[in-house]
């Protein structure tokens, strides 16, 4: 069930109703029963599947030893891996159970946090099988913690106006950037990239920062969606985005973009990878070679080319995620590495990291690397990305007719042109209240009537339809 169509609507209206009119004893219930609907009418075959993994990891995390936690890892882990690479593993047309990946990674978390004496187990199997199963985070998170999650779902929440409204104005913001930003510039970016040999330089520049436009519009238009459902069920979720497309640097920028999930990889992978055994034999071996080097430094290396392999084939078992997670681990250890040297140099040629020129270089430096990364990302084959940086480097031709040809999804003539002009128009505005939301966070909070009618007239104009799947599903 898309979160964008009417029987999702449907489905929120006669919810909403139900949740607010049963007693305090029995709305969590309501919401445990809520979420095994959105599940059923999504996938029905693969409920079992969750199931699985909530009763199996409740059960052997309730006596938290080594052996269970191994156990839990083993089944979790088992299933994903079946599912999520069963096309490599020989096994074809076996559709993954939604959101695998995300409740997944929340059973590993909870499991994680017992075995470590972070948290209780939790006693009851219903309240556990609430928090994996909450329907708004599910398919595409973001990631809760039962600690951030738990006593919000078990609480009632009476009927508030006010979440409501501000709930239904996260929607609509959310909507507008799927359809009508992500959902145009896509169309421009499929064509480009399926066929991008042989395109000059200018096209596949354009395709490339559409990419980025893309990305964010669809991922933070999800997050909005979701969090603005949440908030009509008085329940606040983690943001997951934070204007990352203004980060200075690299690091930076992966604190800002998708945070739970980067939380996630902090606080399970990395920091356990950097003080366990093998990677303090590792790190001292590597200490031999580079005598001058901190131990600090040292000990990051391992752990950060863990992680980003490991997210790399997270996103998939095509070779682009690898190289993607690859490419990035080598430009975060070498921010890493040169981070003391960087301060130095700036310090002697009186380098103000506060002068906006200064940190207008920074960002676009930022977007640039950002931007090598997401070709390796998005490109179809190894031969395709090689044909889109010489294409980028060397053919700098200018096409008319290829612009022209490329733009065939906007439609002909005019039309292609206004819708183009729209696009620029609506990227721009909405780069312009990302700048003013980094300054100030309550910029654009008020007038939020007029704010939703327009979003709303320019989505039933320029809206696309058959846009409502997300990118994140498909993880």
């Amino acid at each position: 069930m898309s979160l964008i169509s009417l029987p999702f609507f449907i489905f929120m209206l006669c919810f909403l109703c139900i949740y607010y009119k049963v007693g305090e004893k029995h709305q969590w219930k309501a919401l445990l029963v809520g979420n095994a609907i959105f599940y059923v009418c999504a996938n029905p075959v693969y409920i079992i599947f969750i199931i699985i993994s909530i009763v199996s990891t409740w059960f052997l995390m309730r006596n938290p030893v080594k052996r269970n936690f191994i156990l839990t890892i083993a089944i979790n882990l088992g299933l994903l891996i079946v599912f999520k690479y069963s096309v490599n593993l020989g096994v074809r047309d076996l559709a993954a159970p939604l959101g695998i990946s995300f409740y997944t990674f929340m059973t590993l978390g909870y499991a994680h946090d017992c075995y470590d004496k972070k948290i209780k187990p939790c006693n009851d199997l219903w309240h556990y099988a609430l928090f994996i199963s909450y329907f708004p985070q599910l398919t595409q998170g973001p990631i809760g913690t039962y600690q951030e999650m738990h006593d919000q779902l078990v609480a009632y929440h009476g009927y508030n106006r006010q979440n409501i409204k501000e709930g239904g104005y996260r929607i609509i913001i959310g909507i507008f950037k799927k359809l009508v930003i992500a959902g145009r510039v896509g169309f421009y970016i499929d064509t480009v990239y399926s066929s991008p040999v042989g395109r000059g330089g200018l096209t596949l520049i354009v395709a490339t920062l559409f990419y980025l436009v893309e990305m964010y519009a669809d991922f933070s238009g999800y997050m909005d969606i979701v969090c603005g459902v949440s908030k009509m069920l008085g329940i606040n979720l983690k943001e997951n985005f934070k204007r990352p497309y203004l980060s200075k640097s690299i690091p930076e920028y992966w604190r800002r973009w998708h945070i739970s999930l980067n939380e996630w990889f902090m606080n399970h992978l990395y920091m356990p990878s950097v003080t366990a055994g093998w990677n303090r034999k590792l790190s001292r071996g590597l200490g031999k070679i580079f005598t001058k080097a901190k131990k600090g430094t040292l000990r990051c290396i391992f752990p950060t080319m863990l992680v980003w392999i490991v997210t790399g084939i997270w996103h998939g078992a095509k070779s682009s995620y690898l190289g993607w997670g690859i490419y990035f681990a080598f430009i975060m250890l070498l921010s890493f590495c040169t981070q003391s040297y960087i301060k130095k140099l700036n310090a002697r040629i009186h380098w103000n990291p506060n002068n906006i020129f200064v940190k207008i270089f920074q960002v676009c430096r930022t977007l640039l690397i950002l931007s090598c990364g997401e070709i390796i990302y998005r490109s179809e084959s190894f031969s395709d990305m090689v044909a889109i940086f010489k294409g980028i480097f060397t053919n700098t031709r200018i096409n008319g007719a290829e612009i022209a040809a490329a733009m065939t999804p906007f439609g002909n003539g005019n039309q292609a042109a206004a819708s183009v002009i729209i696009i620029l128009v609506l990227v721009t505005a909405q780069a312009v209240i990302e700048i003013k939301k980094e300054k100030d966070e309550k910029a654009f909070t008020g007038h939020r009537y007029i704010y939703a009618f327009a979003m709303l007239t320019i989505i039933a104009l320029f809206g696309v339809a058959g846009k409502s799947s997300f990118m994140y599903q498909a993880f």
